[in-house]
């Protein structure tokens, strides 16, 4: 099978992380897979060089850009793709137009709760968990800014210029053509035993990705600033006889605000912000602890980071987050820093506990996220999007 994967942030995130490896395991598995991205992502212009995923690039391919659109068709149609799956809302436009101009089936997947009208025309959607399609077709799809969208003058020309129909389409009929695609990842998560050294003294709680107020770092904070305040007259925030060091991995627009919040408590000695690394592995290895707290979170890769790592974490019950973890690990309400912090206590004093849930964890992501099962719930969503197709 010939698939064309489309995503055209400029970024890197999940999404990105995600969908380049299921572009290697398709190959792997005698596909021929192609990425079609943002010239400017040099992040992910790295990373498909590294896993040997060809890929094509265009400035800016977002929804309202002709040429793109034009290059993107042609390339389906040189390379004979017999699948498009597209990537975060604006590849989805492209990818529905070349898909109608070409006749070839366009697999769309979701990975976050903002709402997106075109999402509606795709012959399939594929979402990261059972919480963000609930939201979709429960909510968002019955909602009063999808049952009115009107494209502006600018997409309505385009529609025309390819000849592309958009219009709404019973919920009931979205319902029928959607399905579950969760994330993946490459093996090099596990079985790895690269670890930023000199912290070995220090009892280790550790948090990656985006430094944002909705990634919930500022809850740690705080945390860490309840458990320095139980302890009687100590300069140092302790747990198991050691002093505790947070570690945040990752940067953002909430960097500066974390740590003016961190002068103010008087943590400085005992937060560490590391800003953004190109490998996150050696960071969660040193972690004692691994802390996911985003309030409403999809799905959230760095869970899976964490469990194939044998990390004991704590994440919010809320979102796609319980379907990640089942029964293993702590899960907390979010937005709680009494919460966190207590059940930062609750492992600390029991070692014996902490090691059993980075056990089920990881045996939970082997059987659960492997690479190979994805590959093969996402195969079987590329039939179901082609007899749609042909219908």
């Amino acid at each position: 099978m010939n698939i064309i994967h489309i995503i055209s942030s400029k970024g890197w995130g999940g999404a990105e992380n995600s969908a380049a490896y299921l572009a290697k395991s398709q190959i792997k598995q005698g596909n021929k897979a192609y990425f079609f991205i943002h010239s400017l992502n040099r992040k992910m212009i790295n990373v498909l060089n590294s896993v040997n995923v060809p890929y094509f690039a265009a400035f800016d391919p977002e929804r309202k850009n002709v040429f793109a659109i034009k290059k993107l068709i042609n390339l389906c149609y040189r390379l004979k793709i017999d699948i498009i799956h597209t990537h975060l809302a604006t590849g989805c436009y492209i990818g529905l137009i070349a898909g109608n101009s070409l006749g070839i089936p366009v697999v769309s997947r979701i990975n976050t709760y903002c709402g997106y009208p075109y999402y509606a025309a795709a012959d399939r959607l594929l979402f990261v968990s059972e919480d963000l399609k609930n939201y979709f077709i429960k909510d968002y799809f019955n909602s009063q800014s999808f049952i009115n969208y009107n494209p502006d003058i600018v997409e309505k020309t385009i529609n025309r210029l390819f000849n592309f129909k958009f219009g709404h389409i019973y919920v009931q009929e979205i319902n029928s053509k959607s399905g579950i695609a969760q994330d993946t990842l490459p093996d090099v998560f596990s079985d790895n035993d690269k670890k930023i050294n000199g912290y070995e003294g220090f009892f280790n709680i550790g948090i990656t990705g985006r430094v944002t107020v909705e990634k919930g770092q500022h809850y740690l904070i705080e945390a860490l600033d309840l458990i320095k305040k139980e302890n009687d007259k100590t300069a140092l925030p302790s747990l198991a006889g050691k002093p505790v060091m947070l570690h945040i991995v990752g940067n953002g627009n909430n960097e500066k605000n974390l740590v003016k919040a961190v002068a103010v408590k008087k943590l400085q000695n005992s937060v560490k912000f590391w800003g953004y690394q190109n490998d996150v592995r050696p960071f969660i290895n040193m972690f004692d602890i691994a802390v996911s707290y985003t309030s409403k979170e999809p799905f959230g890769i760095n869970n899976l980071e964490y469990m194939l790592m044998k990390k004991p974490c704590i994440a919010p019950n809320s979102g796609g987050v319980p379907e990640i973890y089942g029964d293993t690990n702590i899960l907390i309400e979010p937005e709680n820093p009494y919460a966190l912090k207590e059940s930062i206590k609750l492992y600390a004093n029991d070692p014996d506990f902490m090691a059993l849930e980075a056990d089920k964890g990881f045996d939970r992501a082997k059987n659960f996220f492997s690479s190979e099962k994805i590959y093969n719930e996402t195969m079987k969503e590329y039939m179901f999007a082609t007899a749609v197709k042909q219908k």
